[in-house]
């Protein structure tokens, strides 16, 4: 009988001890994604909501013309852990451009010797660091970026604290003098351009549900259900949207050109006409290791906005890419993550010069969602609360928020799913406007309101950023492909008219699979592959050549008259993934390529092409060649 008693109540020992484990872990992950914020399951999800707001709902006449896919609510499901900041409290901090102590913190220490070094840009490659002086409560700091080292005083030397600092320092000294006349009936916005990159309008809703609902509720904002990639890759949508032109269009600014220009050279960039007009200017990039301006680019000189963040992103980057390469990040900057001192620096930016001027404010973030949208759910606190405060603060009276996306996931598992696609080609677009210029300017909300299921690009939100800024430039001839959201977009525009790549657009098209064992379809894959292998040849001394491993599928669609075939291959040795669109020329009867353009690559690239960095710019490599080339093993050492 003691015997069994002891086994039962030994067995009861168990029981509650696992379920007090089982509790404890729950409670864990419990507080972890509450910490987080970022589970888009435990905001009450009202999926009905999300979805009926995720369909472009357009009338007839519109679906004639170009029917907009209906996407669903499906996939997005992976998110990576959340880390809390290693660091807990700064030594510290910049205000009103004065160094402040944290006397709770250093109250702990009684020999602390603390110094500091400003830090700043040459160009957008390289940094110029001052010598260490001692730093004082209440010093004036007049630099953008500084490095605050503390140390112990004593024999030791211990090194205790040490982190970038950054401000918003004024400089509305260089705000240009205008002239305003009583009878200019155009009245200037400001303007606030925040876009988040590689986040498809189906992973914003998923994985962003209360910075959409606010958005969708609260501030009434429209979204783009029509909104249409032109190209590949960020630079495709930023240069556009910043300068009206394709890359293509304007001065070569590669660094493989031996004639290439510095950007602020060669492109119009927008905020030039708002300087002119009084406007204040922010502009920041995360990631300077692959900025849309100075991956392939050669970057800025010295035309830039008044506050270009280039030198906090680099310093910044030189001191955590080790760490994040090992998988060893927080994603902070000392004690904030840096998403969130992104949208800090542009509040700052915004409370510096909302009495004083109009401004622009420039903020592309890469970070959380370039190499996947894992960490996009860490975003939804933080930019529902910053949209909050402006929104509610009145800081948007007179401001005009386009918050968007530059494309959806261009590699990876949300990539290859059934409309991977779609999702690719429709980013999250949206812009809100003020009640104060939609009461004074209600046909041109309607005609927003109108456009918003249409067919749309880059090109007409920098149409719509000039309209909104006072800043339009007289047309000989209205142009079809930029016209400004405001104004009435054509009910009989299409991919063609505006001349969009049939490989990008998003119009519906009854595609139609065939056997990817039958010749044709191996023909086509073959022709492809072919074609890559001629650009590669370029660089041949670089780069391997490709060859087909399987093929996935090969659809067929008929569009405005010609037959087009859309197929999904892999290659070897490089591994890759890729998904191309080519032509059925009917009089030669050959399938046409236009360009590698017209060839997506759906998985990352990594550094398979890093032996590109040393391609000779004297051989004017103009073509870009990274999603298709594997270096060759005697670059990769080299490279």
């Amino acid at each position: 009988m003691f015997f069994k008693t002891s086994i039962y109540r030994n067995k009861k020992k168990i029981f509650i001890f696992g379920a007090l484990i089982t509790i404890l872990f729950v409670r864990e992950r419990i507080n972890v994604t509450n910490r987080a914020n970022i589970n888009s399951q435990d905001h009450s999800l009202d999926k009905d909501f999300f979805q009926r707001h995720l369909w472009p709902q357009q009338s007839t006449e519109q679906q004639l013309t170009c029917k907009l896919p209906r996407l669903y609510l499906t996939g997005h499901d992976h998110i990576e852990k959340y880390n809390d900041c290693k660091l807990k409290e700064e030594f510290g901090y910049l205000k009103n451009s004065h160094w402040y102590f944290n006397k709770t913190v250093i109250s702990k220490y009684i020999d602390l010797e603390c110094s500091y070094r400003n830090i700043s840009r040459t160009d957008d490659f390289d940094l110029v660091l001052s010598k260490y002086e001692k730093l004082h409560d209440s010093q004036k700091i007049s630099h953008d970026v500084i490095e605050v080292n503390c140390i112990e005083s004593n024999k030791i030397k211990r090194n205790l604290y040490n982190n970038l600092h950054v401000q918003i320092v004024d400089r509305m000294h260089l705000r240009h003098k205008i002239n305003i006349e009583s009878n200019d009936q155009c009245k200037p916005m400001n303007i606030l351009l925040l876009s988040y990159d590689s986040i498809s309008r189906v992973s914003w809703f998923r994985r962003l549900p209360k910075t959409t609902e606010y958005l969708i509720k609260k501030m009434k904002t429209t979204i783009l259900y029509g909104h249409n990639i032109i190209g590949d890759g960020t630079p495709a949508c930023m240069i556009p949207v910043l300068t009206g032109k394709k890359e293509e269009e304007l001065p070569s600014t590669l660094k493989s050109d031996p004639n290439g220009q510095y950007v602020d050279q060669a492109y119009p960039f927008i905020w030039n006409d708002l300087h002119k007009k009084g406007y204040m200017s922010f502009h920041m990039e995360d990631w300077p290791q692959v900025s849309a301006f100075t991956y392939r680019l050669r970057g800025f000189s010295n035309k830039t906005a008044h506050h270009y963040m280039r030198s906090y992103q680099l310093a910044l980057w030189r001191r955590v890419q080790n760490a994040y390469f090992a998988n060893k990040d927080d994603l902070c900057i000392g004690s904030i993550k840096r998403n969130k001192k992104a949208l800090d620096l542009v509040q700052e930016f915004i409370d510096m010069y909302k009495t004083k001027s109009n401004y622009a404010a420039i903020m592309h973030y890469i970070e959380n969602s370039h190499d996947g949208n894992e960490r996009v759910n860490y975003l939804d606190h933080d930019l529902k609360k910053f949209l909050s405060h402006n929104f509610e603060s009145g800081n948007l009276n007179n401001t005009a928020l386009i918050l968007y996306s530059d494309h959806g996931s261009r590699f990876g598992m949300d990539r290859w799913s059934n409309q991977g696609d779609m999702e690719e080609r429709l980013p999250f677009v949206s812009i809100f406007l003020p009640n104060s210029y939609i009461r004074q300017n209600s046909d041109k909300f309607k005609n927003l309101q109108r456009n918003a299921q249409q067919l749309t690009t880059p090109f007409d939100i920098h149409e719509t950023i000039r309209e909104l800024s006072c800043t339009n430039k007289p047309k000989k001839k209205q142009e079809i492909r930029a016209i400004s959201l405001l104004n009435e977009i054509p009910i009989n525009r299409t991919c063609q008219s505006i001349g969009l790549s049939i490989h990008y657009c998003v119009c519906d098209q009854n595609w139609e699979f065939l056997n990817p064992n039958e010749k044709f379809s191996v023909q086509s894959a073959e022709y492809v592959v072919a074609y890559l292998n001629k650009e590669l040849s370029k660089a041949e001394d670089y780069c391997m050549p490709l060859k087909i491993k399987k093929i996935n599928y090969v659809k067929q669609a008929k569009i405005g008259g010609d037959v087009f075939y859309k197929i999904n291959f892999i290659t070897m040795p490089n591994k890759a993934k890729y998904e191309a669109m080519v032509k059925f020329d009917p009089d030669e009867k050959k399938l046409l390529i236009k360009s590698t353009d017209s060839v997506s690559r759906l998985d990352a690239y990594g550094s398979q092409s890093k032996c590109l960095e040393k391609f000779p710019s004297s051989k004017k490599l103009t073509v870009d060649l990274r999603k298709f080339c594997l270096c060759k093993p005697m670059r990769k050492s080299k490279a």
